[in-house]
């Protein structure tokens, strides 16, 4: 049974952070601050031995990466996985989320958006946008669970037993992962861009270790 320790890094800020866009599979640069905390993650960091190093195929992804193995003395070949991407958003790709979370609060009967995104979970909302995608081409909920549990694996099986790995995540791929692995909860501060968990992966079960 192979146990593993997980680094999972939010994306640095991107300018589609900046101005509340989805971002799911649309390729938008990292800020100068986004790039700056990258770097500040990786001077975190730097002691930590990696075995491996993966990231979405997204320029947020492989910046992100890049910044943080810059600090490393040995790094390992930072690996890009479409299969690591974030829910693709179909026609909502772009669109300020602020005013579509908004709309689903309001169909549904919600009090206010706060109400409405306490109440859903990772897969809820993707089925939402889902149902909702005029253009037929937003991911379901499952359907990004399966693609993205399979990017994972490939993580498992590539690093050895009791290795590391850098893993790059965007927020919501993150609390999706969290909730499906650990049925916890991942608090505001837990997915914001540039923070760090950590997990211990043991078989199939994985322990948050440290923040």
């Amino acid at each position: 049974m192979k146990n593993i320790t997980l680094y999972l890094v939010v994306t640095g800020t991107t300018y589609f952070n900046q101005l509340d866009r989805f971002q799911g599979w649309s390729g938008t640069p990292l800020t100068t601050a986004g790039q700056q905390t990258s770097q500040t993650v990786g001077q975190h960091l730097k002691t930590v031995k990696f075995d491996t190093a993966f990231a979405s195929d997204t320029s947020r992804g492989a910046q992100t990466g890049q910044a943080i193995l810059a600090a490393q003395s040995a790094a390992p070949k930072l690996q890009l996985k479409a299969a690591l991407r974030s829910p693709f958003y179909g026609g909502f790709e772009g669109f300020e989320q602020s005013a579509v979370w908004s709309g689903f609060a309001t169909k549904l009967g919600y009090p206010s958006v706060e109400a409405f995104e306490a109440d859903q979970t990772p897969t809820e909302i993707q089925n939402l946008i889902h149902d909702h995608d005029a253009d037929g081409l937003a991911e379901n909920g499952m359907e990004f669970w399966q693609r993205y549990k399979a990017g994972l694996d490939q993580v498992t099986a590539a690093t050895p037993n009791h290795g590391s790995a850098l893993v790059i995540v965007d927020s919501f791929a993150l609390r999706t992962f969290l909730v499906q692995t650990t049925e916890v909860q991942p608090t505001a501060q837990r997915l914001a861009n540039s923070a760090v968990t950590i997990l211990s992966q043991v078989g199939d079960q994985f322990t948050i270790a440290a923040n």
